[in-house]
Order: structure tokens, then C-alpha cells, then sequence
């Protein structure tokens, strides 16, 4: 097989797409898709780690899943760890960097982070090359630029990745649904947005009063009503594919978060499938490229 070839997928929207070799855990070769996507690898309330994709690039974004887990979804994948360029975090949330310890000290890979995390972060890390993310920035071909999230960590940020002719851009644990957030993703292709909790189980569900509280206020989660009013303003925009995520295991289904965009959708005449497509990301199991 040759190391560029074209082939069909069903596995997203996409009709034709190309493919290029890396070197896998075995020293031999696995097959990778070449454009910017968005491939999710854990999302929910356990975890959370996404890769980001060019022909060129290769970046984690969090590694807030088990160690052990985050190397079993690689080699399923045919990716080796040494092939990551870098790690982009976005806050120090356990959800979001509980692998990271024994991912830098079996891996050198250059880490960013947001600037008031790094050194609580550098503190539990076994390798300290941690860069402090204040602005855009760059790895090799991929451009990231940074949105600050409404959210009670130190520091969270969102970020929309770049190759210079497509973008795509991951944004969760914000509490607020904006428009300055609604401009950030409007340039995309392909998103990856928070869609945490329906509102009305999280009200009536088991969680402390307080805890509910933080979830629903301006420094927690966007719930499914606040993701479907990003994604109305984004009507008319690139954006053409959706990964609904980080839902709440307790406080959430995917049918929920699934058919508040889809009631929203098709109020506007938007026909999902076809105009747009969305994806609901599972906590271990997901087969979407976007």
C-alpha cells in the first residue's frame, strides 16, 4: 500500500478522504486520515481526551481518562504515543489532566497549558516542559487560538485549531453561552461542544444542592438548552459537523442531548444528516472523525 491513497469511510460526512502511514506500538505501520479533525477518545463526566488531526500534526487535547485506558485507545487506533507533537490542556480539572503524571514521565511531549495552571501543574508532573498558553500559538502546521471559558477552575480555556485552510475548535466547562463564543466557533468546519446536563434532571436529581448550584451557574457547565442556543446562532455559519459532549453521567442522557439539537434543528428547517450532522460523544466508546 502506498504511503497516500484516497478511500471511501463511512465513518463521517466526508466523501473522500485521504490517508498517509505512521509508525504504530509495533514497530510496523497504521493508516491515519489527512485533515484537520477532530477524533474524540473519552468525553463524559469520568474523563476527557480528544485528538486533533493534520497530515502533518498530532495533538492531545487533555488526558483526563486513565493512563492505562489512554494507551489501549491508541493502539486500537494504530497510533503510536511518540507520534503526539503535542499536549494542549485546557484546565487543571482532574476530569481533564488526571493522566498526565505518567503520561510525562513516560513520554516527552511538550505540554501546553493555561498560564495559572502551569505550575500547579509542573508540581505533579514528572517532566516539566510545560509551556504557559496566554494567546495563539502554534505546533508545526496547526495554528490554536484560545477561548477563555466561564468556569471555576484556575484558568480554562477552549481552543480552535487551525492548518491554514479549515479550523476546527473544542469548547467545554463554560457556564455561559455567548456571543463572543458563538464568533469563535463560527469559523469552523467541525466543533466539539459542551452539552453537560438537561436541566430539569439535574433539578430533580440526587446531587447536593450546593453542587447542582455550581453546575448551573456562570462557572459550571452549559447544559443541552444552552448548547442548542450556540448552535442556533451558528445556523449559516461553516460550522456543518457537531460533537455534543463532556455529558454528565447522572445528569444526562444522549437521547436528551440528541434531540434538543435536533428539536432546534428542525425548527429552522435544518434537516440533521444532511444539512449538519451531529455526533453525541460517549464516555469510552466513540467512532466518529470529524
Amino acid at each position: 500500500m502506498s504511503a497516500v491513497q484516497e478511500r471511501k469511510t463511512t465513518k463521517s460526512p466526508f466523501h473522500g478522504v485521504y490517508l498517509r502511514k505512521i509508525n504504530t506500538f509495533d514497530g510496523k505501520y497504521g493508516i491515519i486520515i489527512v485533515m484537520i479533525k477532530i477524533i474524540p477518545l473519552f468525553s463524559g463526566s469520568k474523563g476527557n481526551s480528544t485528538l486533533i488531526q493534520t497530515e502533518n500534526t498530532l495533538l492531545l487535547l487533555d488526558v483526563g481518562y486513565s493512563y492505562r485506558a489512554t494507551l489501549e485507545k491508541f493502539k486500537a487506533l494504530g497510533i503510536s504515543p511518540k507520534d503526539v507533537d503535542a499536549v494542549v490542556i485546557t484546565h487543571e480539572h482532574a476530569d481533564h489532566v488526571c493522566a498526565l503524571p505518567m503520561w510525562t514521565k513516560n513520554f516527552h511531549t511538550k505540554v501546553y497549558a493555561p498560564q495559572a495552571t502551569v505550575n500547579y501543574l509542573m508540581q505533579r508532573c514528572f517532566y516539566s516542559d510545560i509551556a504557559a498558553v496566554e494567546g495563539p500559538f502554534d505546533v508545526k502546521d496547526i495554528r490554536a487560538d484560545v477561548f477563555r471559558c466561564s468556569h471555576d477552575a484556575r484558568e480554562c480555556l477552549g481552543y480552535r485549531f487551525s492548518d491554514g485552510k479549515e479550523s476546527v475548535a473544542c469548547v467545554t466547562d463554560t457556564g455561559i453561552a455567548t456571543l463572543r463564543l458563538v464568533d469563535f466557533l463560527a469559523p469552523c468546519k467541525s466543533i466539539m461542544l459542551e452539552s453537560n446536563h438537561d436541566s430539569e434532571m439535574l433539578q430533580h436529581g440526587a446531587y447536593p444542592y450546593l453542587l447542582k448550584r455550581r453546575i448551573a451557574s456562570e462557572l459550571g457547565h452549559l447544559s443541552n438548552r444552552q448548547a442548542s442556543l450556540v448552535l442556533e446562532k451558528l445556523i449559516g455559519s461553516n460550522v456543518r459537523n457537531v460533537v455534543l459532549a463532556h455529558l454528565s453521567q447522572q445528569n444526562n442522557t444522549k437521547q436528551l442531548a440528541m434531540g434538543c439539537a435536533v428539536d432546534m434543528y428542525s425548527k429552522h428547517n435544518v434537516q440533521v444528516g444532511k444539512d449538519v450532522f451531529v455526533y453525541v460523544a460517549d464516555q469510552k466508546e466513540n467512532g466518529v472523525e470529524i
